[in-house]
């Protein structure tokens, strides 16, 4: 893992409401029932909050410095992804840092039960692509219709897709026009997570069909 990506996981652990309000959304778009998969699990925080809510949770993660982290908070984790059958997968910022998107996405399926949930949040809108893409090794931001387009010719149906954190894009947007240069540290994470996102999470109830930071898409196995 490199010094950015450990940086930007390590600024992120200092975003509570933001942690907070995806976590909540992520996990409320899954089944209430059976085994949890964590695609690229990262240091688990995500995975941590569902073993909160007694969720049956595992995770995936090739990174070995992030492994140690997921054994540390004794988060079982899996390392071949062929022998399994899960009932949910979640995968949070991840498959935009995979040149081979589609593949992964047909292997997840092969491991998904039917009438599983496949829960996928990634950053969007190549339109606010600044350093801090470049930093964290983004092969890209998405679109609606190229992640729609990711999931053609599977079997897996789309419950929803929509936009999260619009704050987050125009805050990005201006710091592009501003040609400011933002880090992952944990003073400026948190500063954006109290006083920006805190105060305007709310806006995404207008702008989820428009526009956002990120998308979100739930799918089902059929």
């Amino acid at each position: 893992m490199s010094y950015s990506d450990t940086s930007a996981l390590e600024s992120m652990t200092n975003a509570r409401n933001y942690n907070s309000y995806i976590f909540n959304l992520v996990k409320s778009n899954t089944k209430n029932f059976g085994k949890i998969l964590d695609f690229g699990a990262g240091y688990g925080e995500f995975s941590k909050y569902l073993k909160s809510e007694n969720r049956d949770i595992f995770a995936y993660e090739v990174d070995e410095e992030a492994l140690d982290k997921l054994k540390h908070n004794n988060i079982k984790t899996v390392s071949d992804l062929n022998n399994i059958k899960v009932d949910n997968i979640v995968s949070l910022n991840v498959l935009e840092h995979i040149k081979e998107d589609k593949k992964v996405v047909k292997e997840l399926e092969k491991i998904l039960n039917e009438n599983g949930r496949m829960v996928i949040f990634v950053p969007a809108s190549m339109l606010v692509w600044t350093n801090l893409d470049v930093q964290v090794n983004h092969q890209r931001r998405y679109s609606k219709k190229g992640l729609i387009d990711l999931f053609s010719n599977t079997n897996l149906k789309i419950v929803k897709v929509h936009y999260v954190d619009f704050i987050g894009w125009i805050t990005l947007l201006l710091s592009k026009i501003l040609r400011l240069k933002l880090k992952f540290n944990k003073k400026q994470v948190g500063f954006y997570d109290k006083f920006i996102f805190n105060n305007f999470k709310k806006l995404d109830v207008l702008f989820k069909n428009i526009i956002g930071k990120n998308l979100l898409i739930v799918l089902e196995k059929e």
